[in-house]
């Protein structure tokens, strides 16, 4: 009763959310459409009439059986065809960005940046993956900025290509493999082709972040072993530390958790050796932040100013005009106001105005056009920011560069954008399947999801990118969704069948 309860309090934002998401999903794709080329309109008929066979033989006895040693081989083909795919992106693809990955990238090879010298005093949070860059590049012996890049980059495929893995793993094991199937397949088609990796930033680790951290906290929820909860314990921890050094928004899957698991629990089962878990999970990043920040203002290599950070008001402020996304304006008014206290206060101020100005039904109709600018496109918006990548070699009649690099910008093919945007609009259709699902998974996704959009929709938002960060909840939804779109289809042709 009281995971049906807490079901109906998530559905309350969830439901409107994903409806916004749908129709602003579909919306674009009719534009996409109406733009497309010849091919991207050949591409989607021999969509529609591959759908239409695979509709009419789907009771029929096929022409040709494939053995199951011949299936194994042909996974084995596809899962190479993708690593293949991906080696071949990061060398045609991989180049310089100029915003913040082109920013970090630069110091920490030591060479100057477009920025004030002040940067990782503004957005202190950019200083962990500045370490990581910069003792990766001291560890390779200082090769170039080419060389580092195409680095990173394979980094973020095995990140991508393991955590993909691992969320297949993870419906497959708690519940069913159809759903650990789709959730890997939606993944590879989504991201995994994409060249998403090939930008050094937090993006790809913070999608990986999310499986592992989830994984982790599932495997701890479920295990009956002392032992092994003590492990994952230590594991989920560790994570948690890691999440909010490499992106502070990602402990909203903690939260979520937290939330799912406190009405999960049998509290007349509960004991001390369990308490020590909880102890466990709690204190081992509070350890690594403690220690992390003492060495962030003691370091020798960049100078951090605590007083100069721009505070969550600030966020805040941003999200609430424009699309909700960055804006220059505010971001040079802040930085310009020297007293801490008084920063914050500005921009309470300011975002205080601006919600004011807009009134209380206007801001609803400006949250509901930020959460389409915020979850409609399937690409991700693709080069979408300012300067977004420039290849460092040019290719432009390569295959790679045709498709996501078009007439020498970092634009998605309109055929392939038709394509991603279908697949995307069919898992945002498949996730509506899940309202009624109260199982333990399906009940933290939708909260992670709420609790992510909310994020989004409150502070800086304005790009469908920050959606990769909890994309793991949303395939792992559409895997639960397209399941139970299967079982009601075979439902009904058993009924039909008995019916004749």
């Amino acid at each position: 009763m009281l995971k049906k309860r807490m079901n109906l309090l998530a559905n309350i934002f969830f439901i409107p959310l994903l409806l916004i998401s749908l129709l602003g999903a579909a919306a674009m794709l009719l534009n996409d459409v109406a733009e497309a080329s010849k091919s991207g309109i050949l591409m989607m008929d021999i969509l529609i009439v591959m759908l239409i066979l695979l509709f009419l033989v789907r009771h029929k006895k096929p022409l040709f059986s494939i053995n199951g040693k011949f299936s194994r081989y042909l996974r084995y083909f596809m899962l190479g065809a993708i690593l293949f795919w991906q080696f071949y992106l990061l060398l045609n693809m991989s180049g310089f960005c100029g915003w913040d990955p082109g920013i970090i990238m630069l110091k920490a090879i030591g060479k100057a940046s477009w920025v004030d010298k002040d940067y990782f005093s503004y957005n202190p949070n950019t200083f962990f993956l500045l370490l990581i860059e910069h003792s990766i590049w001291k560890g390779l012996g200082q090769p170039s900025l080419r060389i580092l890049t195409v680095t990173l980059g394979l980094i973020n495929y095995g990140l991508l290509d393991s955590s993909l893995l691992t969320l297949y793993w993870l419906g497959k094991k708690y519940l069913t493999q159809r759903v650990g199937k789709t959730a890997f397949v939606l993944g590879v088609v989504l991201l995994g082709i994409m060249p998403w990796a090939v930008i050094p930033y937090s993006d790809i680790p913070a999608f990986a972040l999310t499986v592992f951290s989830l994984a982790a906290l599932i495997s701890f929820f479920s295990s009956q072993s002392i032992s092994t909860k003590y492990a994952y314990a230590a594991l989920s921890g560790f994570l948690l530390g890691l999440d909010y050094l490499i992106k502070p928004s990602l402990v909203i899957t903690y939260i979520a958790f937290v939330i799912v698991a406190l009405v999960s629990v049998s509290w007349h089962n509960l004991d001390k050796q369990l308490l020590g878990t909880v102890v466990v999970i709690v204190i081992i990043p509070l350890i690594m932040l403690l220690v992390f920040s003492a060495y962030q203002q003691h370091n020798s290599y960049v100078r951090i100013d605590q007083r100069k950070a721009l505070p969550m008001m600030h966020f805040a402020a941003m999200g609430a005009t424009g699309n909700g996304g960055y804006a220059l304006a505010d971001v040079e008014r802040d930085e310009a106001i020297k007293d801490p206290g008084k920063r914050s206060a500005v921009a309470t101020k300011v975002w205080e105005q601006r919600v004011i100005r807009m009134g209380w039904v206007g801001y609803q109709k400006f949250l509901i056009k930020k959460q389409v600018v915020n979850t409609a496109d399937g690409t991700f918006a693709w080069g979408g920011e300012g300067g977004f990548l420039k290849p460092f070699k040019n290719y432009p009649k390569s295959l790679g560069q045709r498709l996501f690099f078009a007439s020498g910008s970092p634009v998605v093919n309109n055929a392939v954008k038709i394509l991603i945007q279908l697949v995307w609009l069919g898992t945002l259709l498949a996730m509506l399947l899940t309202v009624n699902d109260v199982h333990f998974i399906a009940l933290l996704a939708k909260y992670a999801v709420v609790g992510f959009s909310l994020f989004l929709l409150l502070f800086e938002g304005g790009r469908s990118r920050y959606v990769i960060q909890f994309l793991p909840f949303i395939l792992l939804l559409a895997g639960i969704g397209i399941q139970k779109i299967i079982l009601m289809i075979r439902a009904l042709g058993r009924f039909k069948h008995r019916n004749i």
